[in-house]
């Protein structure tokens, strides 16, 4: 029996006869689609083999929806004659690298038995626009004394594929602090963000008493979509420190402590040796009127040197009364605080304030030596007090230092500390 001839050794006008001509024909059904990020379209396409051999077709989809696009199955295998369907699947990933509006895609059939027989057919996808809003208030909680305003800052992302229209609402449900948003609307670029500032006061200013909390919500109206709320604090301190009393009680002590003085040491001892100083100037002018002579009567007149004059008592300088002193130290602004030349300086209580929930470790220093360590991410308000006060001698410094651990991409760490003493 003759051994058939190879396939390689055919001449190329004879590599693929006339009667084996494959080709395949594919038709979608719907064409044109309409689908929303983070949403699911498909279509169906139909596959038809126009050989007369039985024939595999690979389908595969052309264009940008490539990435997020699936056929299922991926291949057909069709008798002559025969057609098949595949299911094609679109999931675009929401967010703002996938712009909206009409998307061309196109989906390649291709034959194993006559890939010069493959077909692409192709298709419009329309992605419709989403909005995708974040909104984050910082600080969460701001301080104010008096009537003073807190000041904080909104800040809206749109993590969506097209413009979004943002309405800023602030307001307080107890109606006993005043929100003030500028400016009340922003429009936002996809994969962008904006800023506006909020003032927030209270409408009652009290002279003395603890601090009260006023809870308040800025509200983001995206157009077209629902309200984001978010909420924060102001810590409404009263008009007059709470310092303020020991302050008064101190220097009314120290302006008792002066009065006893003077009163009891100082103006005697003055008016004693005014006297003295009175009587040897009378008893030398009588002796130069009497021309340096005994005066008559028997008796001599004593010369000044014999005269007991008494030493006047020299004035013991008055005690300084400690002067009270509240300082705040921020990171990057106002670190430290230096005590005076002549004077310790004595720490009594601080307030602790970290409104953004930050994360790290806060570290207080005594002339760059380190006395308390405090994790950030364990309090927002923290007012430690001292029975024992933290003493800072004359001349040296009293710091904050912060290691921030918010990550890459997050604002920088913004804690600050009150400090109350005396110097």
């Amino acid at each position: 029996m003759p051994r058939p001839l190879h396939r390689r050794a055919w001449p190329d006008r004879l590599r693929i006869p006339t009667f084996w001509r494959m080709g395949a024909e594919a038709t979608l059904n719907p064409a044109h689609l309409t689908v929303t990020p983070g949403g699911e379209a498909h279509t169906e396409i139909t596959v038809r083999n126009n050989g007369r051999v039985v024939d595999g077709f690979t389908l595969r989809v052309l264009g940008d929806a490539a990435n997020w696009a699936r056929c299922e199955p991926q291949g057909i295998s069709l008798l002559p004659g025969q057609s098949g369907t595949a299911r094609i699947m679109f999931r675009p990933p929401p967010g703002p690298d996938l712009p909206y509006g009409p998307l061309p895609f196109a989906v390649r059939v291709i034959s194993s038995e006559d890939p010069r027989g493959s077909v692409v057919e192709e298709g419009l996808l329309d992605i419709g626009e989403m909005p995708q809003v974040v909104v984050d208030l910082s600080p969460r909680t701001g301080r104010a004394r008096g009537m003073a305003s807190s000041r904080h800052r909104i800040a809206v992302d749109n993590y969506g594929n097209a413009p979004a229209l943002v309405t800023l609402v602030g307001g307080d449900e107890a109606d006993t602090a005043e929100v003030t948003v500028k400016p009340s609307e922003l429009e936002v670029a996809p994969g962008a963000a904006a800023l506006a500032d909020v003032r927030v006061r209270g409408r009652r200013r009290f002279w003395r008493g603890p601090a009260v909390t006023h809870r308040f919500q800025v509200t983001a109206i995206p157009h077209g979509g629902e309200p984001i709320r978010s909420d924060g604090s102001l810590l409404q301190e009263a008009v007059l420190p709470s310092w303020l009393p020991k302050a008064v009680a101190l220097a009314a002590a120290a302006a008792v402590a002066l009065a006893v003085l003077w009163f009891a040491v100082l103006r005697p001892v003055v008016r004693n040796a005014a006297a003295n100083a009175g009587t040897t100037a009378a008893k030398q002018a009588v002796q130069q009127a009497l021309g340096g002579q005994p005066s008559t009567g028997g008796g001599s007149s004593p010369s000044p040197s014999s005269s007991s004059t008494p030493t006047p008592t020299t004035p013991q300088p008055a005690v300084k009364a400690p002067v009270p002193f509240s300082e705040s130290l921020t990171p990057g602004s106002n670190p430290a605080v230096t005590a005076p030349s002549k004077h310790a300086m004595q720490i009594t209580d601080m307030v602790l304030q970290n409104p953004a929930g930050d994360q790290g470790t806060l570290t207080l220093l005594r002339n760059g030596v380190p006395l308390l360590r405090f994790g950030l991410a364990d309090f927002r308000v923290y007012d430690p007090h001292f029975i024992t006060p933290i003493v800072v001698p004359a001349g040296q410094s009293f710091s904050v230092s912060v290691q921030c651990a918010n990550g890459t991409g997050k604002p920088a760490c913004s804690p600050s500390v009150l400090i109350n003493g005396t110097q």
